[in-house]
């Protein structure tokens, strides 16, 4: 296979001294693998390694939504916590739900729509599922003491629970 150059390339090339020739084909033989790196392989290379971190971030989203939505599925699976029963009653269920019957120390009515309630050593996270819990079913947290306690992840809580007007 030949090369053939077009006639203005090939008259100066021809027109040029060999010693000008050489020195341009060692140019050409240096700058055209370094201009291919920079210009083709480098973006390529940093652009593949970007889409590669962007997949594993992906990946984990996706095990979180698998993650939200097989608790999505626990919990519609739940029977609703009554209206009619009393705000006792509401909690104590809910409670159990969470897992936090064991943590109760005392309920203390304080009239019929309000209620004390103290733990001890409750999971920190159960016990802010509990309160999202009871807000969704109207009851509210009026006031509230959370204490960390020595184990990690556990809190004392003192909290005031308030079940709004019908």
């Amino acid at each position: 296979m030949t090369l053939t150059l077009p006639s203005r390339l090939r008259d100066f090339w021809g027109e040029i001294a060999p010693r000008e020739r050489n020195l341009i084909a060692i140019g050409l033989f240096v700058l055209l693998p370094i201009g291919f790196y920079l210009y083709v392989w480098q973006p390529m290379h940093s652009e593949r390694t970007r889409l590669a971190q962007r997949v594993e971030q992906l990946r984990g989203e996706l095990a979180q939504l698998r993650a939200d939505s097989e608790e999505v599925k626990r919990l519609r699976g739940q029977q609703p916590i009554g209206s009619g029963q009393t705000l006792d009653a509401s909690v104590r269920v809910a409670a159990a739900r969470f897992g936090l019957s064991d943590s109760i120390g005392t309920l203390t009515p304080q009239g019929s729509d309000r209620l004390a309630v103290e733990m001890d050593a409750a999971a920190f996270d159960a016990w802010l599922r509990w309160v999202g819990e009871l807000g969704v079913q109207g009851i509210s947290l009026t006031a509230c003491k959370v204490e960390a306690l020595p184990t990690p992840g556990l809190v004392r809580v003192k909290a005031t629970l308030t079940r709004a007007a019908p």
